[in-house]
C-alpha cells in the first residue's frame, strides 16, 4: 500500500507510542492466560519479560512507521525472533505476539491509521527468520582477514593486552589505521553483535568486547597521521537516549586523519549542548549516529532545532548508523543532507560535499 507523508507518519507513530506500555501490558495478560504454562516455564520474571518484549514490538513498530521503512520492521522481526528462539520461545509465538498488538492498537487508531499498521504487521510476520549464519564481514580484500579472526578471539577471551597489540602490529606491517578500524575493528564488533544475537555470549560478554576495542581504539589515535591543513570543522553527536558511541567515535578519527577539526560529543547528547557547540565552533557540518531505530525522531528533532537556529547557514548535516539501514528515502525526509553507511562513506561524504573551509 502507498504509504502517507512524513508528516502523517510522525503523527501515527506518536499515536503508537502514547499507547505502548497499556498495550505491552495487555498484550501480555492476553498472552499468558492464553498459554498459562509459561507461568510453570518462566516464572513470575516471565510476564515482566514478556512485558518488555511487547513493549520493544510497540517501539520498533513506531520507529518503522515513521521512517517509512516496511523492511526495516522486518529486519527487527528476523532479529528479535531469533533472539527469542536462543531463550525457547518458537517464532509463531512472535507472529501471535504481533497479532495481538495489532488487535489491542485497533481498539484505539482509526481505520486508516490501522490500515498503515496492520501493513507493517503482516509483512513482518510474513517474513519469515533466516537461517542463522555468521555475517560476511571479511576483510580479505586489505589483507587483514586473519587480523579480524584474531581480534574477534582477543576479544571475546577478555584479552584487552592481546587485542592492541594485533591492531597494533597490522600497523606496523604498514596497514593504514582507517583500514584497521574498518576492516578489523569495526567487522570484529559486527561479528560479536551477531554472536549475542544468536545468545552464543551475553551480554556482559558483549559489552566487555566493545570496552576492549574502545581501549584499541585509545592506543590506535596517537598513531593517526593529522594534516597541518584543515577542510573545516565537523560536530560528532548522538541524540539524547542513544548508548551506542564506538561507531561515532571511529567515524570521527578518520575524518580527523582526513584533514576535518572534529569535535566529538560522544552519545546521550542533550540537543542544546549539541547546537551550542555547532554555533560556538561555526561547524561546516553536524554527524549524527543512530543505531536504535526508535532514536530517529529525536534525530529528526535534532535536524530541525539545528535548520532553525542556523537559518542563514548552510550546514550540511549527515546521518548513519544501523538506524537508517532498509530506509534509503529516510534521511533525506527528516531533514539531513546525506547518509553514510560506514566509515569510509562517511569521509566520502565530507569530501564530496561543497562545504568546509570556514
Amino acid at each position: 500500500m502507498p504509504l502517507p507523508h512524513i508528516d502523517q507518519r510522525v503523527a501515527l507513530a506518536d499515536k503508537i507510542r502514547r499507547h505502548k506500555s497499556a498495550v505491552a501490558e495487555a498484550v501480555t495478560d492476553e498472552f499468558f492466560a492464553r498459554h498459562p504454562d509459561w507461568l510453570t516455564r518462566f516464572g513470575p520474571a516471565g510476564r515482566a519479560r514478556g512485558v518488555e518484549d511487547a513493549g520493544y514490538h510497540v517501539e520498533f513498530l513506531a520507529g518503522a512507521v515513521e521512517s517509512g521503512s516496511v523492511a526495516a520492521f522486518q529486519n527487527y522481526v528476523r532479529w528479535t525472533t531469533k533472539v527469542l528462539q536462543t531463550r525457547g520461545i518458537q517464532p509463531h509465538f512472535v507472529a501471535e505476539n504481533l497479532a495481538q498488538v495489532e488487535q489491542r492498537l485497533g481498539a484505539v487508531l482509526g481505520a486508516e491509521d490501522l490500515a498503515v499498521v496492520s501493513a507493517f504487521i503482516l509483512a513482518g510476520r510474513e517474513n519469515s527468520p533466516e537461517e542463522s549464519a555468521v555475517p560476511n564481514v571479511s576483510g580479505a580484500e586489505g589483507g587483514l582477514e586473519l587480523t579480524r579472526q584474531l581480534f574477534v578471539q582477543a576479544l571475546l577471551h577478555a584479552q584487552r593486552k592481546a587485542a592492541s597489540t594485533i591492531a597494533l602490529e597490522a600497523f606496523r606491517q604498514g596497514h593504514a589505521i582507517p583500514d584497521i578500524y574498518a576492516d578489523v575493528i569495526q567487522n570484529a564488533l559486527y561479528e560479536v553483535g551477531f554472536l549475542w544475537q544468536t545468545n552464543r555470549i551475553t551480554v556482559a560478554e558483549e559489552h566487555m568486547a566493545t570496552a576492549i576495542a574502545q581501549y584499541v581504539l585509545a592506543q590506535l589515535y596517537p598513531l593517526l597521521p593529522l594534516p597541518d591543513t584543515s577542510r573545516g570543522t565537523v560536530v560528532v553527536t548522538g541524540v539524547e537516549g542513544e548508548l551506542h558511541q564506538i561507531g561515532a567515535n571511529m567515524v570521527s578519527d578518520v575524518l580527523e586523519a582526513d584533514g576535518w577539526r572534529v569535535h566529538f560529543l560522544g552519545t546521550n547528547t542533550p540537543h542544546a549542548g549539541v547546537l551550542k557547540i555547532v554555533e560556538e565552533t561555526r561547524a561546516a557540518a553536524l554527524g549524527v549516529s543512530t543505531t536504535m531505530l526508535f532514536n530517529v525522531p529525536k534525530v529528526r528533532r535534532l535536524i530541525a532545532d539545528a535548520r532553525a537556529c542556523f537559518p542563514a547557514r548552510k550546514l550540511h548535516v549527515i546521518v548513519g548508523g544501523g538506524a537508517f539501514c532498509g530506509a534509503p528515502t529516510l534521511p533525506f525526509e527528516i531533514g539531513a543532507d546525506s547518509y553514510a553507511s560506514d566509515l569510509r562513506a562517511a569521509v566520502a561524504l565530507l569530501r564530496s560535499s561543497d562545504i568546509g573551509g570556514n
